[in-house]
């Protein structure tokens, strides 16, 4: 069965892995990738699919009610969202990027995803809204406790996901990963040194 996605933030390291996933596991899926292009995008992560025609790259934002409007017009059935900035050190140069991006970006994609009734909207957020842990884990019960402008944003984002889940029963799943690593990274500068 033909399914067409829309994953944002596709030129990052994680949306592209992800797409080229897609494109090989689901032979007749279709995949349209909206992205930015900012510090965290490169085309070069999708040079091998980018003549795959189910694959379609389209340079955005997704803050852009009107764009995201016109991508969903063409039936979309789920919504991965991995678009976010997500430098650290950057929010706390200055927040306001990660505001827009983060909370307004979602909630644009949100709105889209209930308007154009959306089968499944699919948020990657981080572990990083639950901030620091001495010992034990986290579980999706616990509490929100960012340490960072960037975290922040995306518990917020997180929230509003909850929100558009419970309020309009939007089919909502959330993901926190943690710290991520695989081709084309280095492997070297991810495993820690032994002592």
């Amino acid at each position: 069965m033909t399914k067409k996605i829309l994953v944002t933030g596709g030129a990052g390291f994680i949306g592209s892995n992800f797409i080229r996933h897609i494109l090989n596991q689901h032979q007749d899926w279709q995949v349209i990738n909206l992205d930015k292009l900012t510090y965290a995008g490169n085309l070069g992560n999708l040079k091998d699919i980018e003549n795959n025609s189910r694959y379609r790259f389209v340079k955005g934002d997704i803050t852009d009610r009107e764009l995201i409007g016109n991508l969903l017009q063409d039936k979309i059935d789920a919504i991965i969202n991995f678009a976010a900035e997500s430098h650290v050190d950057r929010s706390i140069l200055d927040a306001s990027p990660f505001v827009e991006t983060n909370i307004k970006g979602t909630q644009v994609l949100l709105e889209g995803a209930r308007q154009y009734r959306v089968e499944r909207f699919i948020q990657v957020s981080t572990d990083e809204v639950y901030g620091s842990i001495e010992t034990g884990k986290f579980t999706e019960e616990s509490p929100f406790s960012p340490n960072s402008p960037y975290a922040a944003t995306k518990a917020a984002a997180d929230l509003l996901c909850q929100a558009y889940q419970k309020t309009y029963q939007l089919p909502v799943i959330i993901t926190r990963c943690s710290n991520n690593l695989g081709p084309p990274l280095p492997l070297l500068p991810a495993v820690p040194k032994s002592p």
